[in-house]
């Protein structure tokens, strides 16, 4: 939950994918943002996905997402036990496993450094880059840019969360989501060899490369995120439960609204960014 940004990148071209992991790094270094190279082996294998086939939008949806995403798609009898020679890699089955139903795969690999006896052995390689600080704790997703190779194909297939949930992290999160895009622009625009090249942000800075357009959808999804937070933190009191409702697996609810109550923090003081939805605590 929160804003993310989507893509993937596919060529056959080694030097491609060298300049790609050149830029990312270059990038960095301009930004002062840490990173790690990354060269493992590993794993590569389907992901599957099963899904009823009662409303003809939804798989319709199915279909766009992998055109959009992956460049194309095949339409298959049975599942695939092996990867094809090229691409589409992506597949869909109908009435599978039952009738009424579908399923759709997508390429994927097992990282990082788990152990995985699916799939076929690959190798990983690429760049992490390492998110903004804040008080010692990361404000958001790494930035990872890794390509595995299928055949003779090289995919690098990722997502990076930078939504901010405090008003201390807004400010270097909306620097690390503007500098991930121009990364991904540069990337996209550096080979002629890309077999598919896509981006999807959910803020849609992206595409619009407007600040204003970024500030709004990260208020608001953050109203959102703290609005279901604080209703899932009421129920939670209401059963005497104990639990406390975690906001990017960092920030508890409770506590924050025990502050918020208690009056360390202003109502409505910190930012737009930090409003509480639901009752208060009694």
């Amino acid at each position: 939950m929160g804003i993310t940004i989507h893509y993937t990148f596919i060529t056959w071209d080694p030097v491609t994918v060298a300049n790609t992991v050149k830029i990312v790094v270059e990038e960095a270094e301009k930004a002062g943002y840490r990173y790690e190279s990354i060269a493992e082996d590993t794993r590569a294998f389907y992901l599957r996905s099963i899904l009823p086939l009662h409303d003809v939008k939804d798989f319709r949806g199915s279909l766009e997402y992998l055109e959009e995403r992956y460049g194309g798609f095949r339409a298959v009898d049975e599942p695939l036990d092996e990867f094809p020679e090229n691409p589409p890699f992506p597949y869909i089955v109908l009435d599978y496993p039952e009738d009424n139903s579908y399923m759709y795969a997508v390429p994927w690999v097992s990282w990082p450094r788990r152990d995985c006896r699916y799939g076929v052995p690959a190798r990983i390689e690429g760049v992490i880059v390492d998110p903004p600080m804040v008080s010692g704790k990361p404000t958001a997703e790494s930035f990872a840019v890794l390509f595995y190779k299928i055949n003779r194909w090289y995919m690098c297939n990722g997502f990076c969360k930078t939504q901010p949930f405090t008003a201390e992290e807004v400010e270097p999160n909306i620097g690390y989501h503007r500098w991930i895009c121009s990364v991904l622009r540069r990337v996209a625009d550096s080979s002629m060899f890309w077999y598919h090249a896509y981006v999807y942000d959910e803020a849609k800075y992206y595409e619009t490369m407007d600040l204003s357009v970024l500030e709004r959808s990260f208020e608001v999804s953050s109203v959102f995120i703290w609005a279901l937070g604080s209703m899932l933190q009421d129920v939670a009191d209401r059963m005497g439960s104990g639990l406390s409702v975690d906001v990017g697996g960092v920030h508890s609810v409770k506590k924050m609204k025990r502050r918020l109550r208690e009056g360390q923090i202003e109502d409505g003081g910190q930012t737009t960014l930090d409003e509480f939805g639901g009752e208060e605590d009694e």
